[in-house]
């Protein structure tokens, strides 16, 4: 080994700049510390620093400033009012620019709660987020009873020259060929999204469809990966921070190419890290064991029975003998505050580890002080159980439908949306009965965290045993309902080698958290990997392309074949399914000098 000589101090890399006096007040602006100032300047900020220079050809450079907190770099460099000193838009600030503004803007994303969180991203535009179905319904291209996204010959909406469409991967060919009727004078469209989550549920797949039609050929080579119309982000934005374990497990799901050695993110012990826990469990019959436990140990509760620990861990607020779920008012957030600080997630409705009784054995175990006292004979105070699901006041609940619900159904009516989209999540505040009332409550308020401040009403009617319910219990929600939600800690079921279970399911529900997953798989943890192979996408086995012919590609399997869209897989000539472009190049080699190989083969100890 080479001997290193002691006393090395911090390599700086030359930075280079068209003009040098006006990038040296940029960087100074930045927060950088000046520490030369001569024919180069040297900067510092934290541990790092560089050598800044005067250069011609600087257009081919980029400098990667790691940061503990981003929110507040960002707010710090939105700040700076860097455009109007340095004639550069602060990032992220495409919604504001004065230009796009006198455009038209329009922002839109097919749920609610992706809705409000481009609205909060968007907060410098001037303008109002709304869901796909909101926006097509006022343009005459969603049938609100029946959910078809139409086309048709009415009146097409004008005035916005840029449209932004969130969570694009959640698209079907209806809602986008609707939304392309719908609009005139689009002078550019811009898809947001993840290719490597779910596809929508309904027909096609196009904004994968999209991303690769526009995709370079050797995107895994590029560095910043951007082309025309196309750019790729390479660092993850809803988890923080360095080399995490959770980030490294949804990887290996995702459509990049995990690093070399990090198949031991399936062989880690079970010691807890903070961001990342594994939990086993066998038979359906011990699932529900399990899952309490790993709940009363999450969320700190004092024991399996703890019903007022579970209460304020959905927001309650505790006064004497009585938890208060309360609404949101002047500004001070109630209960709602907790709807996204935990969630279960299942690929399934049905079965012992399915959402469905997931949300009964929770009511049952820790929400049962609450149900007795919805069904009391005298002296209720809050509204009966309602539906078949027995929601009552404090539970956590999912509207199940796109619909109005407004005038008198929403509180207060000033700046209220009066709209709900399918898959807003929310706490029931009420109601709670007061001495003004002098019957017992028979209103259910619900305050979602995608609409705080405002209480919408639902009454018995809304859960009619001829119609489906307004309203389910939200404990445990399927990853396709999530889909467009974050949480900070998620706890993820995965039963063992599920139909459908795939590795779009697999990576999406990896990337609902923000601070910690617990994923709980049935049977040993090394069964997971099976489903990062390409013969396990979703997406690939759809028989259908928006802009391509659809040829689908037999990929032979031990037993039997699957075939999967050509073009968004890797295939050697040989016909195997590799996960990336480098892999590829590599099975090509060895099979053109006539080398035997296995792919992936599973690792056997102790034989």
């Amino acid at each position: 080994m080479t001997h290193v000589p002691s006393g090395n101090e911090l390599a700086r890399p030359f930075v280079p700049a068209k003009d040098l006096e006006l990038s040296k007040r940029f960087y100074v602006r930045l927060g950088f510390e000046k520490i030369l100032d001569s024919e180069v300047a040297i900067f510092r900020i934290g541990s790092s620093g560089f050598i800044l220079s005067s250069f011609d050809q600087a257009e081919n450079f980029m400098m990667q400033l790691m940061v503990d907190d981003l929110d507040a770099w960002w707010a710090h460099i939105n700040a700076l009012n860097l455009e109007s000193e340095f004639g550069v838009p602060a990032p992220g600030l495409l919604c504001a620019r004065r230009e796009i503004q006198a455009d038209g803007l329009l922002l839109l994303a097919p749920t609610g709660k992706a809705r409000v969180r481009m609205q909060q991203l968007a907060s410098g535009a001037a303008t109002r987020a709304q869901t796909i179905a909101q926006f097509l319904n006022v343009n005459g291209r969603y049938e609100g009873r029946s959910g078809r996204y139409v086309m048709n010959d009415r009146p097409k909406a004008v005035g916005y020259g840029t449209v932004i469409i969130d969570e694009a991967s959640m698209l079907t060919e209806d809602m986008l060929g609707a939304l392309f009727d719908a609009l005139q004078g689009v002078k550019r469209f811009i898809l947001v999204g993840d290719p490597a989550q779910l596809p929508p549920i309904g027909a096609g797949r196009p904004f994968v469809d999209i991303i690769a039609k526009l995709r370079p050929a050797e995107y895994e080579r590029l560095f910043p990966r951007v082309a025309a119309g196309y750019a790729e982000l390479t660092i993850e934005r809803r988890q923080v921070g360095g080399d995490r374990p959770d980030l490294r497990l949804a990887r290996w799901f995702s459509a990049s190419p995990p690093s070399a050695g990090e198949d031991d993110i399936f062989a880690l012990p079970d010691v807890a890290h903070p961001t990342l826990r594994f939990v086993s469990w066998e038979k359906p019959e011990d699932f529900h064991q399990k899952l309490l436990t790993v709940l009363v140990e999450e969320l700190k509760l004092a024991g399996e029975s703890d019903e007022r620990g579970f209460n304020r861990e959905l927001g309650a607020n505790q006064a004497g003998d009585y938890d208060y779920f309360n609404a949101t008012r002047n500004g001070q957030l109630g209960a709602v505050k907790a709807a996204e600080s935990w969630q279960i997630l299942s690929p399934l409705r049905g079965m012992p580890f399915g959402v469905g009784d997931i949300n009964r054995q929770i009511h049952l175990n820790l929400r049962k002080t609450f149900g007795e006292l919805a069904t009391r004979q005298w002296n209720r105070q809050v509204p009966k159980p309602m539906g078949s699901e027995r929601i009552v006041y404090g539970d956590k609940v999912i509207n199940l439908a796109n619909h109005r619900r407004d005038g008198k159904r929403v509180y207060p009516t000033d700046g209220a949306l009066g709209y709900l989209a399918n898959g807003e999540v929310g706490i029931v505040v009420g109601q709670w009965k007061t001495k003004n009332m002098t019957r017992a409550p028979k209103i259910m308020k619900v305050e979602f965290s995608s609409q705080t401040g405002f209480t919408y009403d639902f009454y018995g009617s809304d859960f009619t045993d001829e119609g489906d319910a307004a309203l389910e219990l939200a404990y445990a929600l399927t990853v396709h309902k999530a889909q467009g939600s974050q949480f900070k800690l998620v706890i993820l079921v995965l039963p063992e080698a599920h139909p459908i279970l795939s590795r779009e399911l697999i990576y999406t529900a990896l990337t609902r958290h923000e601070e910690r997953v617990v994923v709980m798989h049935q049977g040993p943890r090394s069964l997971l990997k099976e489903f990062t192979s390409p013969h396990r996408s979703e997406t690939a086995r759809r028989r259908t392309n928006l802009l391509t012919e659809c040829k689908m590609v037999e990929i032979p399997q031990a037993k039997t074949s699957v075939f999967l869209q050509e073009g968004l897989i890797h295939r050697t000539s040989k016909g195997q399914a590799m996960r990336s472009k480098s892999e590829l190049l590599i099975a090509e080699a060895l099979i053109g000098a006539s080398v035997a190989f296995e792919y992936e083969k599973p690792l056997t100890l102790g034989r």
